[in-house]
């Protein structure tokens, strides 16, 4: 007769009691069965589906787009991306960031290729948003919401038809912060991949660059451990070091661009007044408006337009704006100015930061919403500038064909387009609304804090939705600080702010409780209750020692 064997797991008779626990520890934990991810893929049909029909109405809507201006729509910056993914060059006035994601796609010379995969970023983008706010424990509805300006917003999908960096860079930065708040305490890898994503968005538009910052500065207060946040912080400046090297190859400086003085100086020239800048000078004097601030366009305009102290300075060719000696000119220009109008610049941000706010958007191609942003009757021709010069042409020809890759305008679907665009978009207001969700979110989640509830022992101080937040406000005020408002600027900022209002009501002690609790009735339960408390007899207790606490 043979002795029957333990069972896997079992320990074996005469082991030590600490292995025999250990054993028993591993049993106490449920397998996941061997098909489970197969039965999960298979219910993803039936537990999201509402959210599925949305995905697919809004993915039919972005079909339109591109049969109603295919290939693809332009602006001035596009001739520039494409030019710079053709020669490979680094670009001294916006860094090569989109033109790398450009050079990948060049041997399929194919625009319309480039604007269905910034259409594939921004469905992704909202997928993103709801999954993560399904795992922090919303239901279906409740993670739909902050999805939606993503989805459906008309100017999200302009810009994805859009040859310009804005697509790619938002999707990099919801890539980063879904990632570090899919867990509570983000493992190694993840925060790894995360630094590496925020440290490339800083080569692909340059409000990016102060972001690594930002991440840091929030992945502190959850309390994640210095080796995450090291790790974040060398993986974040492995894309940036080895952007500024290559940059220094061409023009011998270790930086991303040569273009933060000039757009500084635009910005401070819709308030600087000379005679109010102590010492300035002489060699700066040249760039004073006389004007008064009151008659002076936008800040925008002193960057491209011609009839500016800048433009008389430099000639009409935006280039020699963007040189070593005006770079160094223009920079100290804005410290000067900065300095000796301090409330003046405070005016300046708070009026452009505030327009972001706004229930209607003006007209401007400026601020990102005139015609070249729109879905018009008729597109811009292509730029003289770009058909005189071999390199621009070569490269224009090299995606779009012999064409130069000029979209036409395709009825019914434009028209379809105009209609939709007139109604179905983010109100500024609304944006302001998510903005305060998002806050009284981290409020509450410092709250609770004070009170010593295990939810800030799993995501630290502020709560789950203080990273997303922090960054959706930087994406808003870094704009109006360093150059000018623009609502292109605006959109990159939504995902953020839309996913840290969503996670406001996710966790125990959430928003959501808040808003529960001063319900009339919720409150006269919570008071019988307590008042039951009160009345209840004491229970018995007996003599002896206290039982030890293991």
């Amino acid at each position: 007769m043979t002795s029957a064997q333990p069972r896997e797991g079992t320990p074996p008779v005469g082991a030590p009691e600490g292995d025999r626990h250990a054993s028993l520890r591993r049993r106490a934990v449920p397998r996941r069965p061997a098909r489970g991810w197969l039965r999960e893929l298979r219910a993803l049909p039936t537990e999201h589906w509402p959210f599925g029909v949305l995905l697919l109405v809004a993915t039919a809507i972005r079909g339109v787009v591109m049969l109603g201006y295919p290939p693809a729509m332009f602006f001035n910056d596009s001739y520039n991306y494409i030019t710079d993914a053709f020669t490979m060059q680094p670009d001294v006035v916006r860094a090569n960031g989109y033109p790398f994601f450009l050079r990948v796609l060049l041997r399929f010379h194919s625009l319309a290729l480039v604007t269905g995969v910034q259409a594939l970023m921004g469905l992704g983008m909202g997928v993103a948003i709801y999954a993560l706010l399904r795992r922090r424990g919303l239901p279906w509805w409740g993670a739909t919401i902050p999805a939606l300006p993503v989805l459906f917003d008309v100017w999200e999908m302009q810009l994805e038809h859009l040859i310009a960096a804005d697509t790619l860079f938002t999707a990099l930065i919801v890539a980063a912060l879904v990632l570090l708040c899919w867990w509570q305490r983000p493992p190694l890898w993840a925060v790894i991949v995360a630094g590496l994503i925020v440290g490339y968005s800083a080569t692909v538009r340059g409000t990016g660059e102060p972001l690594l910052a930002v991440f840091l500065v929030a992945l502190f207060f959850r309390s994640v451990g210095w080796r995450r946040l090291l790790a974040t912080l060398v993986a974040g400046l492995i894309p940036i070091a080895g952007y500024m090297a290559w940059f220094h190859l061409t023009y011998g400086s270790y930086a991303i661009t040569e273009s933060s003085g000039t757009f500084l100086y635009s910005r401070v020239s819709s308030f600087a007044e000379c005679p109010s800048m102590n010492s300035l000078p002489p060699a700066e004097k040249v760039l004073c408006d006389p004007r008064p601030p009151g008659q002076r366009g936008s800040s925008q305009e002193y960057l491209w337009a011609n009839d500016t102290p800048l433009g008389e300075l430099t000639g009409t060719n935006n280039i020699y704006r963007f040189t070593p000696h005006i770079e160094s000119l223009t920079s100290k220009f804005a410290e000067h100015a900065i300095e000796s109008q301090p409330l003046d610049y405070v005016a300046v941000v708070a009026d452009d930061t505030w327009r972001t706010f706004g229930w209607t958007r003006f007209k401007s191609n400026l601020a990102g919403s005139g015609s070249l942003f729109r879905f018009e009757n008729t597109v811009t021709p292509v730029p003289v500038w770009v058909t005189t010069n071999p390199t621009n042409l070569s490269a224009i020809k090299d995606y779009g064909g012999s064409s130069l890759g000029q979209p036409t305008v395709v009825q019914p679907w434009a028209g379809l387009l105009q209609a939709y665009e007139d109604h179905v978009y983010l109100r500024g207001p609304l944006l302001g609304l998510l903005v305060l969700t998002g806050l009284a979110g981290i409020v509450l989640a410092a709250r609770r804090r004070r009170a010593g509830d295990p939810v800030r022992a799993r995501w630290g101080w502020g709560g789950p939705g203080l990273l997303p937040w922090l960054v959706g406000a930087a994406l808003i005020a870094i704009p109006p600080l360093t150059a000018g408002f623009s609502y292109r600027y605006v959109l990159s900022a939504v995902p953020a702010i839309c996913l840290a209002a969503g996670l406001a009501f996710a966790e125990r002690g959430s928003l959501i409780s808040w808003l529960l609790a001063l319900s009339p009735a919720r409150r006269q339960a919570v008071a019988a209750a307590s008042q039951a408390a009160d009345v209840a007899p004491a229970p018995e207790t007996t003599s002896g020692p206290a039982p030890e606490v293991s």
